[in-house]
């Protein structure tokens, strides 16, 4: 049997493609398949990783969607946010709607988007029916005729999208559901479903969790729920092998962290969270009221996809308190900043188990580390106040976002509630980690499937399952 991994970006790379996801479809027989639109040093990295297991590389041919087509998705989007935010009763989902531009043309397409999508919410069927007619529109478009002399050449079984927000692969879905190819999607993150960037209807959607099925069927009415099926994600295996851990002296040793002390991460959010820099120099000016022989450091971790300078004064103004590790992440061109430019590389996954192996706690502003954390039972302390006010930019919000709700009735992580509670909150999770966030493993068993070990191998199960059946 023959699938075809969609790869859109760098992003998906370390999740599925670095994980033991190849290994397991080798394992059962499968020819691999790469449709990408990654960069040629990301394809020669891939390839020293897993070798000839993937069988051969396409590149996704540039598609650029038309005016209409444009106006349709995003008129959809607005309409099941506004949909999605009823149906769940939580206006925070509206905050996913990117209404804000400084182009006219662009400003103009969003205001006929909210027009249309306003209308559209009123009645569910009418989405349904804008989202046949994007269908059509991308199945019109010229590029669509390269992809689907392409697709009738690889001939696969399978069609697996691995980020389903990405526009470059809706014709691909359109074709493949024209063709009947079998085809499915993971959801890439445990934060996507009621976001509304659901761009292509699929035969399958392989989901994290119960939770995330539940969810789904709730905002996707149009979807059966046999087609949503549940597997985890499997980026959190490397976390369990050993080829990725270092001993605590070598790591240490290397990165010029101090063997005596305690460590803080502090992993840091992408640019849309505009206060970072701001609360790491809280955090540093209060571990520095600490006396330094008991005084914990603190390593820093930015997002991998932040290329700003903005923590640069704060790093140089604490160089002895803050050891800076840059997640391993290259840019292929330095002419383009976008997504499908930027990759990990291999080693950037033994630097993230590292360093959260090696760390004792996590502070950060609602990230996705407290999961990664709680695999080796840790506590993470989350940030809860406005650095700046008045702000746009409000904390509450944050939190108000429909994952989040998933805490309902635990107690998985601390609070840091203003800049006062560091060294005292710090301090508990150093000292008495169990009293801080003690219902973390039960809130990550609520958002993943369990064992994470084996997520690889229950979606390539249900792979095998779908390629078999009649």
């Amino acid at each position: 049997m023959k699938i075809v991994l969609l790869v859109p970006d760098g992003v998906a790379v370390r999740n599925y493609i670095y994980s033991d996801f190849i290994q397991e479809l080798h394992q059962a027989n499968f020819e691999v398949v790469l449709y990408h639109q990654i960069p040629t040093p990301a394809i020669q990295e891939i390839k020293k990783i897993q070798g000839d297991i993937i069988s051969d590389y396409f590149r996704i041919p540039d598609f650029k969607e038309r005016f209409i087509s444009r106006i349709l998705r995003e008129s959809i989007a607005y309409a099941r946010l506004l949909q999605n935010a009823k149906k769940l009763q939580n206006k925070t989902i509206l905050l996913f709607w990117n209404g804000k531009s400084k182009g006219f043309k662009r400003t103009v397409l969003l205001r006929i988007s909210e027009i249309v999508g306003l209308l559209l919410s009123i009645n569910y069927s009418w989405i349904l029916k804008l989202e046949k007619w994007y269908e059509s529109t991308i199945l019109n478009h010229p590029t669509t005729k390269i992809i689907e002399a392409e697709l009738y050449n690889i001939n696969p079984d399978y069609i697996l999208n691995l980020h389903q927000r990405a526009v470059t692969t809706a014709p691909i879905i359109a074709i493949a559901n024209k063709k009947g190819i079998k085809n499915g999607t993971v959801i890439f993150s445990w934060d996507n479903i009621p976001k509304a960037r659901l761009l292509s209807k699929y035969d399958s959607y392989f989901v994290w969790s119960d939770l995330m099925q539940s969810e789904m069927e709730t905002v996707y009415l149009e979807i059966n729920s046999a087609a949503i099926k549940v597997v985890g994600t499997p980026q959190f295996e490397f976390y369990f092998k050993e080829q990725f851990q270092l001993s605590k002296e070598v790591f240490f040793a290397t990165y010029k962290l101090d063997l005596n002390k305690k460590t803080v991460c502090f992993s840091a959010n992408d640019a849309s969270s505009p206060y970072e820099a701001l609360y790491l120099e809280d955090l540093c000016e209060s571990l520095m009221t600490i006396e330094e022989p008991n005084r914990p450091q603190i390593l820093f971790r930015k997002c991998p996809v932040d290329l700003s300078n903005r923590f640069d004064d704060v790093l140089n103004k604490y160089p002895q308190l803050v050891i800076s590790i840059d997640p391993d992440w290259r840019i292929a061109s330095a002419l383009e900043n976008t997504f499908t430019e930027i990759y990990p590389s291999f080693s950037d996954i033994s630097l993230l188990v590292n360093t959260v192996l090696h760390s004792d706690v996590v502070v950060n502003l609602g990230s996705t580390m407290a999961h990664d954390f709680a695999v080796y039972n840790k506590p993470c302390l989350y940030l809860n106040y406005d650095p700046v006010k008045p702000s746009t930019f409000k904390v509450k919000d944050v939190y108000g976002f429909q994952h989040f709700r998933s805490m309902q009735e635990m107690n998985p992580v601390g609070w840091i509630n203003n800049r006062l509670d560091f060294k005292e909150k710090i301090q508990q999770a150093l000292d008495n980690s169990e009293t801080i966030g003690p219902d973390r493993l039960q809130w990550m068993q609520k958002i993943v499937k369990y064992p994470l070990q084996n997520n690889s191998k229950n979606l390539v199960q249900e792979i095998s399952t779908l390629c078999t059946s009649v």
